[in-house]
Protein backbone atom coordinates (compact mmCIF):
# COMPACT_ATOMS: atom_id res chain seq x y z
CA UNK A 1 0.00 0.00 0.00
CA UNK A 2 1.19 3.53 -0.87
CA UNK A 3 0.65 6.35 1.61
CA UNK A 4 0.05 9.64 -0.17
CA UNK A 5 0.29 12.77 1.97
CA UNK A 6 -1.82 15.67 0.79
CA UNK A 7 -3.97 13.03 -0.82
CA UNK A 8 -7.02 15.29 -1.16
CA UNK A 9 -5.11 18.28 -2.51
CA UNK A 10 -4.80 19.33 -6.15
CA UNK A 11 -1.85 17.08 -6.99
CA UNK A 12 -2.85 14.39 -4.50
CA UNK A 13 -6.35 13.75 -5.89
CA UNK A 14 -5.18 13.56 -9.49
CA UNK A 15 -2.23 11.34 -8.57
CA UNK A 16 -4.48 9.11 -6.46
CA UNK A 17 -6.79 8.65 -9.43
CA UNK A 18 -3.91 7.62 -11.70
CA UNK A 19 -2.52 5.14 -9.16
CA UNK A 20 -5.96 3.73 -8.35
CA UNK A 21 -6.53 3.19 -12.08
CA UNK A 22 -3.30 1.16 -12.09
CA UNK A 23 -4.75 -1.09 -9.40
CA UNK A 24 -2.59 0.27 -6.58
CA UNK A 25 -3.82 0.27 -2.99
CA UNK A 26 -3.63 3.74 -1.48
CA UNK A 27 -3.94 5.49 1.85
CA UNK A 28 -4.66 9.20 1.44
CA UNK A 29 -3.97 11.47 4.39
CA UNK A 30 -6.67 14.00 5.16
CA UNK A 31 -6.28 17.16 7.22
CA UNK A 32 -8.25 20.31 6.37
CA UNK A 33 -9.76 19.28 3.02
CA UNK A 34 -12.97 17.31 3.48
CA UNK A 35 -14.38 17.06 -0.03
CA UNK A 36 -13.72 13.98 -2.17
CA UNK A 37 -13.83 14.70 -5.92
CA UNK A 38 -16.36 12.74 -7.92
CA UNK A 39 -13.71 10.98 -10.01
CA UNK A 40 -12.19 9.42 -6.87
CA UNK A 41 -15.45 8.30 -5.25
CA UNK A 42 -15.66 4.95 -7.13
CA UNK A 43 -12.36 3.86 -5.56
CA UNK A 44 -12.95 4.95 -1.96
CA UNK A 45 -13.25 2.03 0.47
CA UNK A 46 -12.13 -0.29 -2.30
CA UNK A 47 -8.47 0.23 -3.18
CA UNK A 48 -8.39 3.79 -1.76
CA UNK A 49 -8.59 4.47 1.97
CA UNK A 50 -8.74 7.96 3.47
CA UNK A 51 -7.65 8.69 7.02
CA UNK A 52 -7.23 11.88 9.06
CA UNK A 53 -3.59 12.68 9.77
CA UNK A 54 -1.73 15.72 11.06
CA UNK A 55 1.67 15.35 9.43
CA UNK A 56 3.07 17.95 11.84
CA UNK A 57 2.43 15.42 14.61
CA UNK A 58 4.87 12.52 14.44
CA UNK A 59 2.61 10.31 16.57
CA UNK A 60 -0.22 10.80 14.05
CA UNK A 61 2.01 9.48 11.27
CA UNK A 62 3.11 6.52 13.42
CA UNK A 63 -0.54 5.70 14.08
CA UNK A 64 -1.19 5.28 10.35
CA UNK A 65 1.99 3.33 9.72
CA UNK A 66 1.03 0.94 12.52
CA UNK A 67 -2.55 0.59 11.23
CA UNK A 68 -1.93 0.03 7.52
CA UNK A 69 0.56 -2.13 5.56
CA UNK A 70 2.43 0.84 4.09
CA UNK A 71 5.20 -0.18 1.69
CA UNK A 72 6.09 3.27 0.34
CA UNK A 73 5.23 6.95 0.73
CA UNK A 74 4.67 9.81 -1.70
CA UNK A 75 5.04 13.06 0.20
CA UNK A 76 2.97 15.57 -1.79
CA UNK A 77 1.52 17.68 1.04
CA UNK A 78 2.53 21.35 0.99
CA UNK A 79 1.08 24.82 1.47
CA UNK A 80 1.66 27.91 -0.65
CA UNK A 81 2.75 31.40 0.32
CA UNK A 82 -0.62 32.75 -0.86
CA UNK A 83 -2.40 31.32 2.15
CA UNK A 84 0.14 31.46 4.98
CA UNK A 85 2.92 33.56 6.47
CA UNK A 86 6.57 32.65 5.92
CA UNK A 87 6.70 31.11 9.41
CA UNK A 88 3.61 28.99 8.79
CA UNK A 89 4.81 27.91 5.34
CA UNK A 90 8.22 26.87 6.70
CA UNK A 91 6.59 25.11 9.64
CA UNK A 92 4.22 23.04 7.52
CA UNK A 93 6.42 22.26 4.51
CA UNK A 94 9.71 21.66 6.30
CA UNK A 95 8.55 20.03 9.53
CA UNK A 96 6.20 17.66 7.70
CA UNK A 97 9.07 16.48 5.50
CA UNK A 98 11.25 15.85 8.55
CA UNK A 99 8.43 13.91 10.22
CA UNK A 100 7.76 11.74 7.15
CA UNK A 101 11.45 10.89 6.82
CA UNK A 102 11.93 10.18 10.52
CA UNK A 103 8.83 7.98 10.66
CA UNK A 104 10.03 6.15 7.55
CA UNK A 105 13.42 5.58 9.14
CA UNK A 106 11.98 4.19 12.36
CA UNK A 107 9.29 2.09 10.67
CA UNK A 108 11.71 0.93 7.96
CA UNK A 109 9.70 2.22 4.99
CA UNK A 110 12.15 1.58 2.16
CA UNK A 111 10.88 3.97 -0.49
CA UNK A 112 9.86 7.65 -0.40
CA UNK A 113 9.05 10.03 -3.26
CA UNK A 114 9.37 13.72 -2.44
CA UNK A 115 7.51 16.18 -4.68
CA UNK A 116 9.66 19.26 -5.05
CA UNK A 117 9.26 22.04 -7.64
CA UNK A 118 10.94 23.69 -10.60
CA UNK A 119 11.08 26.77 -8.36
CA UNK A 120 14.32 25.46 -6.85
CA UNK A 121 15.99 26.72 -10.05
CA UNK A 122 14.69 30.28 -9.68
CA UNK A 123 17.56 32.75 -9.71
CA UNK A 124 19.89 30.42 -11.59
CA UNK A 125 21.86 31.86 -14.51
CA UNK A 126 21.45 28.69 -16.55
CA UNK A 127 19.01 28.86 -19.46
CA UNK A 128 18.17 25.14 -19.46
CA UNK A 129 17.98 23.47 -16.07
CA UNK A 130 19.34 19.98 -15.47
CA UNK A 131 18.93 17.86 -12.35
CA UNK A 132 22.67 17.90 -11.58
CA UNK A 133 22.71 21.72 -11.51
CA UNK A 134 23.45 23.36 -8.15
CA UNK A 135 20.48 25.54 -7.27
CA UNK A 136 21.11 29.10 -6.00
CA UNK A 137 20.95 29.99 -2.32
CA UNK A 138 18.70 33.00 -2.86
CA UNK A 139 15.00 32.25 -3.32
CA UNK A 140 12.33 34.65 -4.61
CA UNK A 141 9.37 32.70 -3.17
CA UNK A 142 8.35 30.85 0.00
CA UNK A 143 7.75 27.63 -1.89
CA UNK A 144 11.24 27.71 -3.41
CA UNK A 145 12.78 28.08 0.04
CA UNK A 146 10.87 25.16 1.52
CA UNK A 147 11.46 22.88 -1.46
CA UNK A 148 15.21 23.54 -1.39
CA UNK A 149 15.31 22.81 2.32
CA UNK A 150 13.20 19.68 1.79
CA UNK A 151 15.52 18.39 -0.92
CA UNK A 152 18.58 18.92 1.25
CA UNK A 153 16.95 17.11 4.17
CA UNK A 154 15.92 14.23 1.90
CA UNK A 155 19.43 13.97 0.50
CA UNK A 156 20.97 13.81 3.95
CA UNK A 157 18.43 11.34 5.37
CA UNK A 158 18.96 9.11 2.37
CA UNK A 159 22.74 9.05 2.80
CA UNK A 160 22.69 8.83 6.58
CA UNK A 161 20.10 6.06 6.96
CA UNK A 162 20.07 4.27 3.62
CA UNK A 163 16.54 5.38 2.68
CA UNK A 164 15.70 5.32 -1.03
CA UNK A 165 14.33 8.80 -1.63
CA UNK A 166 13.48 10.04 -5.11
CA UNK A 167 12.83 13.74 -5.67
CA UNK A 168 10.62 14.96 -8.52
CA UNK A 169 10.66 18.61 -9.65
CA UNK A 170 7.40 19.36 -11.50
CA UNK A 171 6.99 22.53 -13.53
CA UNK A 172 3.88 24.67 -13.08
CA UNK A 173 0.85 22.39 -13.10
CA UNK A 174 -2.66 23.27 -14.25
CA UNK A 175 -5.94 21.42 -14.61
CA UNK A 176 -8.86 20.01 -12.57
CA UNK A 177 -9.01 21.11 -8.91
CA UNK A 178 -6.28 23.76 -9.28
CA UNK A 179 -7.29 26.45 -6.80
CA UNK A 180 -4.29 28.45 -5.57
CA UNK A 181 -4.94 31.40 -7.89
CA UNK A 182 -1.23 31.89 -8.63
CA UNK A 183 -1.33 30.66 -12.22
CA UNK A 184 -2.37 33.33 -14.78
CA UNK A 185 -3.71 30.57 -17.02
CA UNK A 186 -6.23 29.59 -14.34
CA UNK A 187 -7.43 33.19 -14.15
CA UNK A 188 -7.72 33.44 -17.95
CA UNK A 189 -9.73 30.23 -18.26
CA UNK A 190 -12.03 30.54 -15.25
CA UNK A 191 -12.86 34.23 -15.72
CA UNK A 192 -13.42 33.79 -19.45
CA UNK A 193 -15.82 30.91 -18.83
CA UNK A 194 -17.68 33.12 -16.36
CA UNK A 195 -18.10 35.75 -19.06
CA UNK A 196 -15.70 38.19 -17.40
CA UNK A 197 -13.07 40.26 -19.18
CA UNK A 198 -9.53 39.39 -18.05
CA UNK A 199 -7.03 42.15 -17.35
CA UNK A 200 -3.62 41.08 -16.03
CA UNK A 201 -1.46 44.23 -16.04
CA UNK A 202 1.49 42.51 -14.35
CA UNK A 203 1.60 39.61 -16.82
CA UNK A 204 3.79 40.26 -19.86
CA UNK A 205 2.67 38.42 -23.03
CA UNK A 206 6.30 37.68 -23.91
CA UNK A 207 7.02 36.22 -20.49
CA UNK A 208 5.94 32.67 -19.71
CA UNK A 209 6.49 29.42 -17.89
CA UNK A 210 7.01 25.70 -18.32
CA UNK A 211 3.55 24.16 -17.98
CA UNK A 212 2.40 20.58 -17.61
CA UNK A 213 -1.17 19.33 -17.48
CA UNK A 214 -2.07 17.64 -14.19
CA UNK A 215 -2.91 14.29 -15.82
CA UNK A 216 0.53 14.13 -17.44
CA UNK A 217 2.15 15.19 -14.17
CA UNK A 218 0.32 12.50 -12.19
CA UNK A 219 1.22 9.82 -14.75
CA UNK A 220 4.91 10.71 -14.64
CA UNK A 221 5.07 10.73 -10.84
CA UNK A 222 3.27 7.39 -10.80
CA UNK A 223 5.68 5.86 -13.31
CA UNK A 224 8.69 6.96 -11.29
CA UNK A 225 7.29 5.88 -7.93
CA UNK A 226 6.20 2.46 -9.18
CA UNK A 227 9.55 1.74 -10.83
CA UNK A 228 11.37 -1.01 -9.00
CA UNK A 229 14.71 0.80 -9.00
CA UNK A 230 14.84 4.27 -10.61
CA UNK A 231 18.22 5.11 -12.06
CA UNK A 232 18.41 8.59 -10.54
CA UNK A 233 17.48 10.35 -7.30
CA UNK A 234 16.13 13.52 -8.96
CA UNK A 235 13.89 13.98 -12.01
CA UNK A 236 12.69 17.11 -13.78
CA UNK A 237 9.06 16.94 -14.85
CA UNK A 238 7.61 19.39 -17.35
CA UNK A 239 6.52 19.88 -20.93
CA UNK A 240 7.77 22.97 -22.72
CA UNK A 241 8.11 26.69 -22.20
CA UNK A 242 5.12 28.73 -23.42
CA UNK A 243 4.46 32.46 -23.25
CA UNK A 244 1.45 34.01 -21.57
CA UNK A 245 0.57 35.52 -24.93
CA UNK A 246 0.36 32.01 -26.40
CA UNK A 247 -1.81 30.88 -23.49
CA UNK A 248 -4.16 33.85 -23.93
CA UNK A 249 -4.44 33.17 -27.66
CA UNK A 250 -5.47 29.55 -27.10
CA UNK A 251 -8.01 30.48 -24.41
CA UNK A 252 -9.55 33.09 -26.73
CA UNK A 253 -9.68 30.51 -29.53
CA UNK A 254 -11.37 27.87 -27.37
CA UNK A 255 -13.72 30.28 -25.57
CA UNK A 256 -15.07 32.40 -28.39
CA UNK A 257 -16.13 35.46 -26.40
CA UNK A 258 -13.03 35.57 -24.15
CA UNK A 259 -11.40 38.99 -23.87
CA UNK A 260 -7.91 38.87 -22.35
CA UNK A 261 -5.61 41.86 -21.95
CA UNK A 262 -2.09 41.41 -20.66
CA UNK A 263 0.38 44.06 -19.48
CA UNK A 264 4.03 44.73 -20.21
CA UNK A 265 7.11 43.85 -18.21
CA UNK A 266 8.19 46.62 -15.88
CA UNK A 267 11.23 48.68 -16.77
CA UNK A 268 14.41 47.22 -15.34
CA UNK A 269 12.93 43.75 -14.88
CA UNK A 270 14.26 40.74 -16.75
CA UNK A 271 12.38 37.67 -17.89
CA UNK A 272 13.50 34.38 -16.39
CA UNK A 273 12.51 31.62 -18.76
CA UNK A 274 12.07 28.23 -17.11
CA UNK A 275 13.34 25.53 -19.49
CA UNK A 276 13.67 22.06 -17.95
CA UNK A 277 15.91 19.37 -19.39
CA UNK A 278 13.82 16.20 -19.46
CA UNK A 279 16.39 13.69 -20.74
CA UNK A 280 16.29 11.49 -17.63
CA UNK A 281 12.52 11.04 -17.71
CA UNK A 282 12.43 10.55 -21.49
CA UNK A 283 15.28 8.05 -21.72
CA UNK A 284 14.55 5.94 -18.66
CA UNK A 285 10.75 5.85 -18.76
CA UNK A 286 9.98 6.82 -22.34
CA UNK A 287 7.70 9.49 -20.94
CA UNK A 288 6.11 11.94 -23.36
CA UNK A 289 3.30 14.30 -22.31
CA UNK A 290 -0.05 13.35 -23.82
CA UNK A 291 -1.52 16.84 -23.52
CA UNK A 292 -0.31 19.69 -25.70
CA UNK A 293 -1.09 23.15 -24.33
CA UNK A 294 -4.24 23.42 -26.45
CA UNK A 295 -5.41 19.90 -25.62
CA UNK A 296 -4.75 20.48 -21.93
CA UNK A 297 -6.64 23.78 -21.84
CA UNK A 298 -9.54 22.17 -23.74
CA UNK A 299 -9.67 19.31 -21.24
CA UNK A 300 -9.54 21.79 -18.36
CA UNK A 301 -12.40 23.81 -19.89
CA UNK A 302 -14.53 20.67 -20.27
CA UNK A 303 -13.89 19.78 -16.63
CA UNK A 304 -15.01 23.22 -15.48
CA UNK A 305 -18.09 23.11 -17.70
CA UNK A 306 -19.28 19.56 -17.06
CA UNK A 307 -17.33 18.10 -14.14
CA UNK A 308 -16.40 15.17 -16.37
CA UNK A 309 -12.86 14.01 -15.65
Amino acid sequence: MIMLTGGLGFLGCNLAYYLAEQGQKLLLTQHRVLRIPSFLEPYVNKNVEISPCDILDLSSIFSLLNSYPIASIIHAAAVSSQKMSLYQCLKVNVDSTINILEASRIMKIPRITFTSSQSVYRGSRERVHREDEDFPLKSPQYIAITKKIGEMICNYYGREYGLRIVTIRPSQIYGPLYASGRNPLQIMVENSLAGKSVYLPDVDPDDGNNLIYIKDCARAIGLIHLAEEPEFDIYNLGHKYVTYGEMAGIVEKLIGDAKITLGTIKKGETKEQMHLNMDRLHKEFGFEPEFSLEKGIQNYIEWLRTGEY
